[in-house]
């Protein structure tokens, strides 16, 4: 026979009990709390709780997240949205912001008023800025967020992400002159009508998915003396943009993708040079098949380098690409072959290949070479390839999944 439940399991949640224990927690600790949720439900929470029922004006991250706001059917109640967020900062506490994401869903089509959509969201970044934001994220949905260069005028903003935005010209001129502490930007699916981005002080610099440069013929160069930290990946455009102005520049991770109009071997000589001085680089080509001319000096000396990651792309032609690298890395540690996914430019494989009249190469300072890569012939011939370029065998590893 069963004996009688558990102390245990006749336990049931004491209402005044918990509230007591949530009043009794301290202001500051509530406060990192509510910042972690979005704004709607950080004011919903407030208000059961007379103790801190105004609590939420002084949240020091501001998370206006368009989510809260949307019905069944996952369609967002802008009036609402905009309505509850103009109310939010407005009766705020005169104290300043240290982070401030702000989820937007512009939906157009007709009788959407995209300028007033602009205007709402520009003044809430500008509210957010005028009170010494030190981070500002951006998302935005369906229709691209044409962003105000005049609100970007910040000596506290170190920080900014932007998502799904229109940067018109100037933008970056402003951010540079505007906002002369920033450290870390972001852009991502993007389109920028400048043809410069030009900062002294960004040491990341992120420009992903989908990110698309105005369609002419003016090449557009990106200076960053500060730089440490640069991802490239995914760029809708005419050319690769130049990069001047990188001497800090410690680690890259570049993928060239096939969204560039065209990819040529100056191109690619002037976009490598920008980024000579790293330590660490991580270079994928997804464009067509590049043919150089004989020993066409298209690869800078990597004198810093000393851990690159390459894919398929470089093994092609009996391993002309590799042998360019390996030939200008004097100082390479680390050397990783991701060899299992290869690229396809329009259902060709991609490459950069030529020839060569010296094909030898030394990898005095190589202390480990990790291969990645299922197929066994494959596999194979790249680690015949290194043992006859002079790598000892125990630094070359086989690091199939």
């Amino acid at each position: 026979m069963a004996g009688p439940p558990s102390s245990k399991r006749q336990r049931t949640a004491d209402p005044a009990l918990a509230t007591s224990r949530i009043e009794g927690l301290t202001t500051d600790l509530l406060l990192r709390v509510m910042s972690n949720l979005d704004a709607r439900l950080a004011v919903q929470i407030c208000v059961l709780f007379p103790c801190f029922r105004d609590l939420w004006r002084s949240l020091p991250c501001i998370n206006a997240t368009c989510e809260e706001f949307e019905d069944d059917e996952g369609i967002v109640n802008e009036v609402s949205f905009k309505a509850f967020i103009n109310r939010f900062l407005a009766r705020r506490e005169s104290v300043g912001i240290d982070r401030f994401r702000l989820c937007y869903s512009i939906v157009g089509g007709p009788g959407t008023d995209l300028e007033a959509c602009y205007v709402d969201a520009n003044d809430w970044i500008r509210h957010a800025l005028e009170h010494d934001a030190r981070i500002v994220e951006l998302e935005n949905h369906s229709e691209p967020l044409e962003l105000d260069p005049d609100v970007f005028t910040s000596k506290c903003l170190e920080t900014l992400h932007i998502g799904n935005a229109t940067l018109v010209e100037g933008f970056f001129e402003q951010l540079e002159h505007g906002c002369p502490g920033l450290k870390d930007l972001v852009l991502t699916n993007c389109m920028i009508t400048d043809h410069e981005i030009s900062s002294p002080t960004l040491e990341l610099l992120t420009v992903q998915e989908e990110l698309g440069f105005v369609h002419d013929d003016r090449l557009v160069s990106i200076s960053a003396p500060s730089l440490k930290f640069f991802t490239f990946a995914k760029n809708d455009g005419v050319r690769l943009p130049s990069l001047i102005n990188m001497a800090s520049l410690e680690k890259a991770w570049i993928l060239i993708p096939d969204d560039i109009e065209d990819v040529n071997a100056s191109d690619i000589k002037q976009f490598l040079k920008g980024l000579s001085g790293v330590t660490r680089l991580t270079f994928y080509y997804g464009h067509r098949k590049l043919t150089m001319e004989k020993d066409y000096q298209w690869c800078p000396k990597f004198s810093n380098l000393t851990d690159l990651i390459l894919e398929g792309w470089c093994v092609h032609e009996d391993f002309y690409a590799l042998i360019v690298f390996l030939q200008n890395s004097p100082n390479l540690k680390k050397l990783t072959l991701e060899l299992d996914k290869p690229r396809l430019h329009q259902g060709k494989l991609c490459a950069i290949v030529g020839e060569l009249e010296e094909r030898s190469f030394t990898c005095d300072q190589l202390e480990i070479v990790n291969i990645i890569c299922s197929e066994k012939a494959l596999l194979a011939k790249v680690k015949q390839f290194l043992l006859d370029g002079g790598v000892e065998l125990e630094k070359i590893h086989d690091c199939r999944n």
